[in-house]
């Protein structure tokens, strides 16, 4: 008796812990997607059944899912491995394309509790935990096509497939038969894209049919790339991916078929709950079962008589007795044998062969399509824009360097040395032909050209301006009063060496850096169907050009270090300080806003504009600063030819300053330009000595300041020194002006030493107390302050 009790308990404690067990059984749920899951179209509303099924039945864990399967087998297999590692005891192969491979993982995981709802035409033995999912779709295809023969105002219609190798030929036959049906002198035109989810060659592929007169096109595509190239060209299009297009599209769409898988994912689900799963099943459905797929309300726009015969035609559908998709003699004709009333099923799911023209209908075959890629040029926007205004700054220069030219002798001009104003303006018209090659879509032999112009075009521009200033240091930071002769042929050697140093830079960029240009698919937002050009290099050029940029970086450095240094000068027609450090400052900003942009990587299309950009303005700007002001002076002040150079401010004496109050030892005297020459003529080398022996300097008289700040430079012109040396041959003897202290004296004042200075200070003494009878006199005397005359023509 106690043997019988205990049995009856573990029969009944079995029991509690199987029912425990169906209540605690879960079901995780994935899905594999061959394109998009927001395709508005098949994938899309699989997912959707996903989504709606885990809310009704409130699964936890949640399900998931993979998308783009299609574009890799092997991504596909990682999905379904995935999917076992997180889980999933309920796995939806919802593509054709994968079926081989979910039979495959089905049949390895045949004896573990994993279920499987594979999309397929095919029944598969020996595999009990395996529904095979399919719906008569080519009913759908046939209805749509009814009605594109209806619609169709001119008489062509079209259909686009993924074509032989992605599925069968039976859906674009069936739509083909439809507008038969309807018009039996129907255009049909069949193109195929290669891919269930492709929307470019869809869209392009749909295109060509429109411009061969197709004004209604049905397609077996996952999305609505077909029916939006239709729809953008003015047509109506369908809803020929079981998403209701009138939610996107609204009017635009005539006539769409629905599906729905939200139940058969909640169905199945519960019978892996409750673990009552039927074995060897299959779910196949169509418009008759109401089930999961149907047919959705007209558009207003489409004409009521065609609503009405269209939907007599669905009512025939209707009765699964009427087939006229496999049932029309036609099919013969490619080979399909009857079974009975109707093509055997299995061929005609099978089939791989365009159905030929028949009667008054013509079929027109295209196959397989394919997009040509396409050249994609630098937009036009860009390409005129930087040529125009290149072309008319050129021009600016090429007027600016014949004003310079022609009024070489105004006071403006003749102080900012002509020949390497006019070297500027010619690196500056390098610069602006070097933005027009950028502007040009690259060939190998532009992409070595600009750069070679837009460095050099600097390098000139920035050098000539480097060395003329570096003139302008030298001669007014003197506090030694030594005698200086730096003329243009003495610069000449310093700007090729310059200009030297970035050939040999470049020279190794190109040699090294294999310098092509390339075409590129899939950059600047093109598609993988369209390309453009650009410039490439090895990294041994990346280097070269990096090693480029830092050169012109120091050119820059040093071009500020010069500017800063002759901000002393006190003659304002030498002082370019504020134009030229302005147009470095804007050089340098551009410089660290093209570097990063070189080095991010950005678009080409964006990369080009900034570099035309930043190299304009830059440019603009720098002649616009350097030669602006001279010209605006010369149109409102005058040429002044050969007229004096003056002012009360601070040079070389502010040198001199500098250099006692660091305990230097020299003379408080000698607070002057001393024996400084300033030459800028271009046919002078020097200043020569035997001028000197030959002919006194004109300079009237040099006295020497005790106090260097009140120091101030007079340059007269040739005339004004004649006129005075005349005047004053009239009004002194020989003998006072001997007395007069000339330049060459002041160097040999300073070697002397102390006796000979009081010696001059007693002959100043001498001259202060000799009657003024002129204003010649009086200017000597004001030479007393610190004044200093200079003849011009040794500037």
């Amino acid at each position: 008796m106690k043997i019988k009790n205990y049995f009856y308990f573990l029969i009944f404690f079995l029991f509690l812990f199987k029912v425990n067990e169906a209540q605690n059984k879960t079901c995780k749920i994935s899905v594999l997607l061959s394109g998009d899951k927001s395709d508005l179209g098949y994938n899309y509303m699989m997912n959707e059944a996903r989504v709606l099924a885990e809310s009704k039945l409130h699964m936890y864990p949640f399900s998931i899912y993979y998308e783009h399967l299609e574009e890799s087998l092997d991504e596909a297999e990682h999905a379904i491995q995935d999917s076992i590692v997180k889980g999933a005891n309920l796995i939806v192969v919802s593509s054709v394309v994968h079926f081989s491979l979910g039979i495959k993982y089905a049949t390895k995981y045949k004896d573990q509790s994993i279920y499987w709802i594979i999309r397929g035409s095919k029944l598969v033995t020996g595999l009990p935990k395996v529904v095979i999912l399919n719906f008569n779709s080519f009913e759908l295809h046939y209805i749509l096509g009814y009605y594109a023969g209806l619609a169709t105002k001119t008489g062509v219609v079209g259909f686009v497939s993924p074509g032989v190798g992605i599925n069968t030929l039976s859906c674009d036959n069936s739509f083909y038969i439809g507008a038969k049906y309807a018009r039996p002198n129907i255009t049909f035109l069949d193109i195929h894209t290669g891919s269930w989810y492709n929307p470019e060659v869809s869209y392009r592929a749909s295109q060509k049919l429109i411009e061969n007169g197709a004004d209604v096109i049905g397609m077996s595509q996952d999305d609505m790339s077909v029916q939006k190239a239709l729809m953008d060209a003015g047509g109506l299009g369908l809803g020929v991916t079981g998403y209701p297009g009138h939610y996107q599209f609204g009017s635009d769409v005539a006539y769409s078929y629905l599906t729905n898988w939200t139940n058969l994912f909640i169905t199945y689900a519960n019978h892996v709950i409750n673990d009552d799963w039927p074995l060897n099943d299959s779910f196949f459905t169509n418009l008759s079962r109401k089930d999961a797929i149907f047919m959705d309300e007209f558009s207003f726009r489409v004409p009521i008589d065609i609503q009405t015969k269209t939907k007599l035609e669905l009512q025939n559908l209707m009765n699964t007795s009427y087939a006229p998709y496999k049932s029309d003699p036609i099919l013969e004709s490619i080979g399909l044998q009857f079974a009975g009333n109707w093509i055997n099923d299995t061929q005609f799911r099978a089939n791989t062969k365009i159905l030929p023209s028949n009667g008054g209908a013509t079929v027109v075959y295209y196959g397989l399509y394919t997009i040509p890629i396409e050249f994609v040029d630098y937009p036009e926007s860009l390409k005129v824009g930087v040529t125009v205004v290149a072309a008319f700054c050129i021009f600016l220069c090429v007027v600016s360097m014949i004003i310079v030219i022609v009024f070489k002798e105004a006071k403006v001009i003749k102080s900012s040395s002509p020949i390497f104003c006019l070297l500027i303006l010619f690196g500056c018209v390098v610069i602006f032909v070097a933005c027009i090659m950028f502007a040009r879509s690259p060939t190998n032999g532009s992409c070595r050209s600009r750069v070679w112009l837009l460095s050099l075009g600097y390098t000139i521009f920035l050098g000539n301006l480097l060395v003329k200033n570096w003139r302008i240091w030298l001669l007014f930071d003197n506090p030694k009063l030594k005698k200086r002769a730096i003329t243009n042929w003495k610069l000449y050697p310093w700007v090729s060496g310059i200009v030297i140093i970035d050939i040999v830079i470049l020279a190794i960029w190109e040699t090294l850096g294999d310098i092509i240009a390339e075409s590129r698919t899939g950059i600047d937002s093109l598609t993988k169907y369209e390309y453009r050009n650009v410039c490439a290099s090895s990294d041994q050029g990346s280097i070269a050009l990096y090693m480029l940029l830092v050169f012109h970086g120091l050119i820059l450095l040093v071009a500020c270090f010069i500017s800063f240094k002759i901000k002393v000068v006190d003659i304002e027609e030498f002082n370019e300080s504020k134009p030229i450090t302005t147009s470095v400052y804007i050089i340098t900003f551009c410089l660290f806003i093209v570097i990063p942009i070189m080095v991010s990587s950005p678009t080409v299309v964006t990369q080009t504009t900034v570099i035309c950009i930043c190299a304009l303005i830059t440019t603009m700007l720098s002649i616009f600063l350097l030669f602006g002001t001279k010209f605006y002076k010369m149109v409102t002040v005058g040429l002044e030819l050969g007229q004096t150079f003056a002012t009360s401010t601070k040079s070389s004496s502010h040198s001199q300053k500098t250099k006692s109050s660091n305990g230097s030892g020299q003379k408080k005297s000698g607070g002057g330009l001393g024996g400084n020459a300033l030459n800028f003529d271009d046919d002078s080398d020097e200043i020569s000595s035997e001028n000197d022996k030959k002919k006194p300097i004109s300079v009237a008289a040099v006295t020497i300041s005790s106090n260097p700040k009140d120091h101030m430079a007079v340059f007269t012109s040739d005339e004004e020194t004649s006129k005075t040396s005349k005047f004053s041959s009239e009004q002194f003897s020989r003998e006072q002006i001997n007395d007069a202290i000339t330049i060459g004296e002041i160097e040999k004042e300073k070697e002397e030493g102390k006796e000979e200075e009081k010696e001059e200070k007693k002959e100043e003494k001498e001259i202060k107390e000799r009657p003024l009878v002129s204003d010649i006199q009086k200017r000597r005397l004001s030479l007393e302050h610190g004044q200093t005359e200079i003849d011009s023509n040794d500037v």
